[in-house]
């Protein structure tokens, strides 16, 4: 058992290293275009995201994060987009993930509590031995480790593998589960997320109410199959009402040619600033999505 563990450990740190390797290529990079932006960019990022974990940490749930240190990473595709993963004693408490808007400012993506946050190496080694796509963890020491973080919107998350004989695997963000789907299925679904999608910067200082409703099995009652959705004014202008009403409310995200489908149990939202609505969706743990993009992207279930 010690043995396994001090081999994940050095997966981790192999896999930060190769992130770290690549991070500090492309901040060279952007320093050779404009010697000053980096710093200004970096600095009004970590502003936004102390201000915000400094809110959340207030919150249920989220304590932990009051004594947390933010571990702030680019994501891809391009260079829009940061991973925040807060960390107790080395261990994840949670998660953030930050968009860059047209304008220069920041746009709260999504964020979740719990030591199962978006994109963890520990999780995807795991996976990768469990699927058989790697034959033991001494392999993947040996060879070279091409990975992308992917993160184009909530239901569009993964890890773009491309083996040493050029293979490529596209794997959930969460579970590094492989999903069946190529390069192409991949161009065609990331180009219908982004036509709908807008960044925009938002005022969110304070979270000025909350729900938390208990879990529940979203397979017990399959409504997708039997139902019509909520409309989309239904969700817009009752969501958290019906979540007050503890109903049980289920979220499904039909994806790249209807060969993935996501459901999420919707358990509770927070309110920001009386009007920004997040969404409790349980996905390996707490994640709050906002309502908006939800609603653009797939549908809920009454």
């Amino acid at each position: 058992m010690h043995s396994l563990r001090r081999l994940i450990l050095i997966l981790a740190l192999l896999v930060s290293a190769f992130f770290l390797m690549n991070n500090e290529v492309s901040a060279a990079a952007a320093a050779a275009r404009d010697i000053h932006a980096p710093a200004k960019v970096k600095s009004k990022l970590e502003q936004q995201v102390k201000a915000w974990s400094d809110t959340l940490s207030k919150q249920q749930g989220f304590g932990a994060w009051k004594n947390a240190t933010p571990v702030i990473v680019p994501i891809g595709p391009g260079t829009h987009g940061w991973l925040v993963t807060f960390q107790v004693n080395h261990q994840p408490v949670g998660y953030m993930i930050v968009n860059a808007t047209a304008n220069g400012g920041f746009a709260l993506g999504e964020y979740g509590a719990g030591n199962h946050p978006a994109f963890d190496p520990n999780t995807l080694y795991r996976s990768l031995i469990r699927q058989g796509l790697i034959t033991s963890f001494a392999e993947a020491t040996k060879k070279p480790l091409h990975l992308e973080r992917l993160y184009l919107s909530p239901v569009l998350a993964v890890w773009k593998w491309t083996t040493a004989t050029s293979g490529t695997y596209y794997l959930d963000a969460w579970t590094a589960e492989a999903l069946p789907i190529n390069n192409k299925m991949w161009d065609e679904q990331s180009a219908a997320v982004s036509a709908k999608l807008k960044q925009q910067a938002q005022t969110l200082s304070a979270v000025s109410g909350a729900r938390a409703n208990v879990c529940f099995d979203p397979y017990e009652r399959m409504p997708w199959l039997t139902k019509s959705p909520l409309s989309y004014d239904q969700v817009r202008l009752h969501l958290p009402e019906y979540l007050d009403q503890m109903s049980q409310i289920r979220y499904t995200a039909e994806l790249y040619r209807q060969t993935v489908l996501f459901v999420f149990p919707a358990i509770g939202y927070h309110r920001w600033n009386s009007s920004s609505i997040f969404v409790e969706v349980d996905y390996e743990g707490s994640r709050y999505i906002p309502m908006a993009t939800m609603n653009d992207l797939g549908h809920f279930y009454r």
